[in-house]
C-alpha cells in the first residue's frame, strides 16, 4: 500500500517537473495566464527592426509566386497588361493606407496581435479572432510549402536531370501528386523547418537577403526573355485573350483591385505582429506604405513583360512560375539555362520560405501563444505550424478540392472585418490610448472588462462584415445559385467586408460607450491622442514587472518613480531611443 502511494506520489512530482519545464518563460505557474515572454511588450532591446527590414518585409511578400501568379486572373477576365498595372497603384494607395492605420498603435505600445486584438474584443472574445487567424494561417503555410516544394523540383531536376525526371511514380492519380513531387515537397519542408526555430528579432535579416536575391533573380530572368525574343517584350500579347471596352470593363477593373488588396490581407491583421518590434514608430509605418506601392506595381509589370515575351519565345503563355521553368529547360536544355534557371527558381524558393516565415507561421506562433500561453510561445507556435502542414496534405487539396480552395480564398471577408474593428478602435474611440497593464488582467473595473471578457459589439461587427459579402462565395461555386448583385458585392469583398466590420463596431460602441482608462485611474489621464504612448501605456508607479507581480511571477515590483515605466520611456525620449 505505501509503495502505491509512493508510486502516485512520484507520478505527481514527476508531472509538476514536467510543466515547470515545458512553461513558457515569464508565465504565471497557478491561475489564468494571460501572458509570457512573447505577449508582454516587446523590450527595448529587441526593437531592432529598421526602415530596411520594414521596407523588404513587404517586397518579400509581394515577390512571390502568389504575387507573381496574381496577373493570370486579371488577364484571363479581359483586362489589359496596363489595366493591371493601375489596380495595382490603386490597390496599393488603400492598402498603404490600412497599413499605416493599423501599425501605429503597436509601434507605440510594442504588443502583438494577441493582445493588441484583445482592446477592442476583449481577453475572451480576442480568442475567437485569434483562432479564426490562426486556422487560415496553418492551411496557407501548407499549400505555400506545396508551392515550394513544386519549385524545388525545377531547381533539383536543373541539377539531376533525367536522374530527377526518371524517379518512378508509385502513386495513383488519385494522389493528386508523383513520387518525384512528394519528395520535393519534403525536401522543401525540411529546408523550411529551421527557420521556424527562429524568432522574429532574429527573422528580419532573412527578409533583406530574400528581396535582394529574389528580385535579381527575376529581373535577370526578364532580361533573358526579352533577349530571347528579338529585344522586345512582345506588346504584352497573350494567345486566345480576350479584350473588354466600356461598360464591360467595369467589374473586372474593380474585382482586379479588390484581389490585389486582397492577396495582401493576412499582411494588414498581422501589422502589429512585425510594427511591435520597430525601433522608431515612423519606421513601421511610412516605409511599408512605400515598400507596398513599389512592389506591387513592379511585381505586377515583371510577371506581366516576363509572360509577354516567354510567349514569344516558348510560343505558348505560362502563367504559373514552375511550368514556365520546366519548359524553358525542356526547350533550352544545356548548362546555361539549367544553371540560370536553378538560380531564378531557387530564388522563388527563397521567395516562399520568407513568405511562409512572415505571413503564415509567424502569425500562427503569436496566436497559439496568444491561445496557449503557459506553454507555447512564438517560436513553439512556428514549429507546431511547420508540423501541421504535411498533416494538410495540400496537395489533395489543391488537385481535387476546387470548392474548398475557393472557400479558402475568401478569407478577406473573414479577416477585413477584424482590421476595421482594431482600426476603429484605436483612432476613433480611444483616441490612441492603451492601458497595457489592463490587456493582461481580466477583472472588474479594467477597460477591456467587456461582458465577461467578450467585446459583444466587436463580435457583432465580425459577423455583420462576414455575412454582408459571403454568400458571395455560392457564386463562384456556381453561377446560377446567387443573382448578379451578390456576385457584384462578393468581388468588393474587401472594401465591403472592412467597412462594414467598422461601421457596425462603431455605431454599437456610439450607443453602448466603453471606457477608455480603468475606473480607479480614469481621473488620472487625458483624453488626448496618444496620451498614454509617451509611456507605451503605463500611469506612474506602473511597470511590466508590475503586471507579472499581478500574477505572481516576481517578488515584488518596484513602484519607485525612478523605477516606473513612465520614467523609463522619458529618459529613452530624451535620449532619442523612443
Amino acid at each position: 500500500m505505501m509503495l502505491g502511494l509512493t508510486s502516485v506520489k512520484n507520478l505527481f512530482s514527476s508531472i509538476d517537473d514536467f510543466k515547470r519545464l515545458v512553461r513558457t518563460k515569464e508565465a504565471p505557474a497557478k491561475g489564468k495566464a494571460y501572458f509570457n515572454e512573447d505577449l508582454l511588450p516587446t523590450r527595448l532591446e529587441h526593437r531592432k527592426w529598421n526602415m530596411v527590414h520594414f521596407f523588404t518585409y513587404y517586397l518579400t511578400q509581394t515577390f512571390s509566386p502568389g504575387s507573381y501568379n496574381l496577373g493570370a486572373t486579371l488577364i484571363a477576365t479581359g483586362l489589359q497588361w496596363w489595366h493591371g498595372i493601375i489596380a495595382a497603384v490603386i490597390g496599393s494607395v488603400f492598402l498603404s493606407i490600412i497599413v499605416i492605420l493599423n501599425s501605429r498603435g503597436a509601434s507605440r505600445y510594442h504588443i502583438g496581435f494577441p493582445v493588441y486584438v484583445r482592446a477592442s474584443s476583449g481577453l475572451g472574445g480576442a480568442r475567437l479572432f485569434i483562432g479564426v487567424r490562426a486556422s487560415v494561417a496553418v492551411i496557407y503555410f501548407a499549400t505555400q510549402s506545396f508551392y515550394g516544394g513544386m519549385l524545388m523540383s525545377v531547381c533539383l531536376r536543373a541539377i539531376f536531370g533525367h536522374h530527377w525526371t526518371g524517379i518512378p511514380n508509385h502513386l495513383p492519380v488519385s494522389a493528386g501528386i508523383t513520387s518525384g513531387n512528394l519528395l520535393a515537397f519534403f525536401i522543401f519542408w525540411l529546408i523550411q523547418l529551421p527557420v521556424m526555430f527562429l524568432h522574429p528579432t532574429v527573422l528580419r535579416h532573412l527578409f533583406v537577403v530574400k528581396a535582394v536575391y529574389t528580385t535579381t533573380a527575376l529581373l535577370g530572368m526578364l532580361g533573358w526573355a526579352v533577349s530571347k525574343n528579338g529585344g522586345t517584350i512582345g506588346g504584352f500579347a497573350f494567345t486566345d485573350q480576350k479584350v473588354l471596352t466600356g461598360s464591360a470593363l467595369v467589374w473586372p477593373m474593380i474585382q482586379a483591385i479588390n484581389s490585389v488588396c486582397g492577396a495582401l490581407c493576412p499582411i494588414l491583421v498581422n501589422q502589429p505582429d512585425v510594427a511591435r518590434y520597430a525601433a522608431r514608430p515612423s519606421q513601421a509605418t511610412w516605409s511599408q506604405a512605400f515598400g507596398i506601392l513599389i512592389s506591387k506595381v513592379l511585381v505586377m509589370f515583371i510577371s506581366c513583360a516576363t509572360t509577354s515575351a516567354t510567349t514569344g519565345v516558348l510560343g505558348k503563355s505560362y502563367w504559373n512560375v514552375w511550368d514556365a521553368y520546366g519548359a524553358i529547360l525542356d526547350q533550352y536544355w544545356n548548362s546555361t539555362a539549367r544553371a540560370g534557371i536553378f538560380f531564378v527558381a531557387l530564388s522563388m524558393v527563397l521567395a516562399i520560405l520568407a513568405t511562409n516565415a512572415g505571413s503564415n507561421s509567424l502569425p500562427v506562433g503569436a496566436d497559439t501563444s496568444g491561445l496557449f500561453p503557459r506553454y507555447v510561445n512564438i517560436v513553439r507556435g512556428q514549429v507546431v505550424c511547420a508540423l501541421l502542414a504535411p498533416l494538410c496534405v495540400p496537395w489533395k487539396i489543391i488537385s481535387s478540392a476546387s470548392s474548398f480552395l475557393v472557400f479558402l480564398g475568401s478569407y478577406t471577408v473573414f479577416l477585413m472585418p477584424i482590421v476595421g474593428i482594431m482600426i476603429v478602435d484605436y483612432w476613433v474611440l480611444r483616441n490612441g490610448n492603451f492601458h497595457v497593464p489592463s490587456l493582461y488582467e481580466k477583472k472588474s473595473g479594467t477597460p477591456y472588462e467587456y461582458t465577461h471578457g467578450w467585446n459583444l459589439r466587436a463580435i457583432a461587427a465580425w459577423i455583420a462584415g462576414v455575412a454582408f459579402t459571403v454568400h458571395g462565395i455560392a457564386g463562384s461555386l456556381d453561377p446560377d445559385s446567387v443573382n448578379q448583385s451578390s456576385k457584384n458585392m462578393y468581388k468588393l469583398g474587401f472594401f465591403l467586408s472592412f467597412a462594414m466590420g467598422a461601421v457596425i463596431f462603431y455605431c454599437l460602441s456610439l450607443i453602448w460607450p466603453t471606457p477608455v482608462y480603468p475606473a480607479s485611474q480614469a481621473g488620472n489621464a487625458e483624453k488626448t491622442f496618444e496620451y498614454m504612448a509617451a509611456t507605451e501605456g503605463f500611469f506612474s508607479g506602473e511597470s511590466v514587472d508590475s503586471i507579472k507581480n499581478s500574477m505572481g511571477v516576481v517578488g515584488i515590483a518596484s513602484t519607485t518613480d525612478d523605477d516606473t515605466m513612465s520614467e523609463i520611456v522619458r529618459g529613452e525620449q530624451k535620449k532619442g531611443i523612443v
